[in-house]
């Protein structure tokens, strides 16, 4: 498993075979911000391992880095004190129980699990066999993660979107509905301080497929594409754009158009001339495909004007929502 990347596709179980040990990963695959759940259940059935007299504990390991293996417990349960412990302290929900006459097990639950649970994970169980020596048995799991592109959100979207009413009527009432859309939201976006009665959301995936994308994916959160009215607006989302540790990204879109009228930008959600730009130097250019407002990084996250899809993969872009808040 060495040099196997934590980001693929599928969620894998590798699982070894020994007796009387159960290890289940749940679900096959995980993708962030879309799953809602991420269960790891380690049992062991007593009698059903003739070399395992008497269980004394059950330990949950993990090694996040697949390519050099160190395994640290996250988890445990022992005869001793009957209590399970949590070495990690997020936001896990961790159970179990020890019992020498049935089944033992310790679980863990993550509610929307983000790419930190990503790793090798292990299921040992330790006890002793009929002439008193330790005796252990585990079996290992291997998860990944993956970060669904725009597209893909925009169909989910769609999808819950189609069924939002039914859910509202019925168990899952508003407090549910918001409690998830909020999950989704932190799990997909960084998210702003309060401005002015606004919170701006900076997209954590990078080349969006087109602005059409990225609005319907704003709008399902409640905002829409960042609409920047003033020098102090920008000097805010310029100082937003640069607070994440990592910044892999060079153009980030904001709201502004001037499709079908060139070099008169208008926001597209309301029509509303854009009043205020800041732009590099030689922009906008007198392009008819470069209809679209962006910041650029090389330039200090001042405007320009570039493609309104398929943003080319070198300048790793992102967009901006922007959202009221009552």
């Amino acid at each position: 498993m060495a040099g196997l990347p934590l980001n693929t596709i599928a969620l894998l179980i590798l699982t070894a075979s020994a007796t009387g040990i159960q290890f289940n990963v749940q679900p096959t695959r995980i993708e962030i911000g879309l799953s809602n759940r991420f269960t790891i259940f380690c049992s062991f059935n007593h009698g059903t391992d003739p070399e395992m007299s008497s269980l004394v504990s059950l330990f949950i390991s993990r090694a996040q880095d697949t390519a050099n293996v160190d395994f640290h417990e996250i988890a445990s349960i022992n005869t001793f004190s009957g209590n399970v412990s949590n070495m990690i302290h997020n936001n896990a929900t961790i159970s179990g129980v020890i019992n020498n006459l049935g089944v033992s097990f310790l679980s863990m639950e993550w509610k929307f699990p983000d790419d930190q649970v990503s790793g090798l994970y292990k299921c040992v169980a330790n006890g002793v066999d009929g002439t008193g020596h330790p005796i252990s048995v585990m079996s290992t799991s291997l998860v990944t993660s993956e970060m669904p592109d725009t597209k893909q959100l925009v169909q989910v979207v769609r999808n819950l979107m189609i069924n939002m009413d039914y859910a509202l009527e019925n168990t899952c009432i508003s407090g549910c509905w918001q409690g998830r859309l909020e999950q989704m939201k932190r799990a997909r976006f960084e998210i702003s301080s309060l401005y002015n009665g606004h919170r701006y959301l900076l997209s954590k995936i990078a080349n969006l497929a087109s602005v059409a994308v990225a609005q319907e994916s704003c709008e399902f959160y409640g905002g829409y594409l960042a609409e920047i009215d003033d020098e102090d607006e920008l000097l805010f989302v310029q100082n937003f754009i640069k607070s994440p540790k990592t910044i892999d990204y060079r153009l980030v879109l904001v709201g502004g158009t001037d499709e079908g009228h060139e070099h008169q930008w208008v926001f597209d959600r309301t029509g509303r001339n854009v009043t205020f730009t800041k732009w590099i130097p030689g922009y906008p250019l007198i392009q008819p495909a470069y209809n679209c407002l962006y910041l650029h990084g090389d330039y200090a996250w001042i405007m320009v004007d570039y493609l309104c899809f398929e943003t080319a993969r070198t300048f790793n872009s992102r967009y901006m929502c922007e959202l009221p808040e009552q």
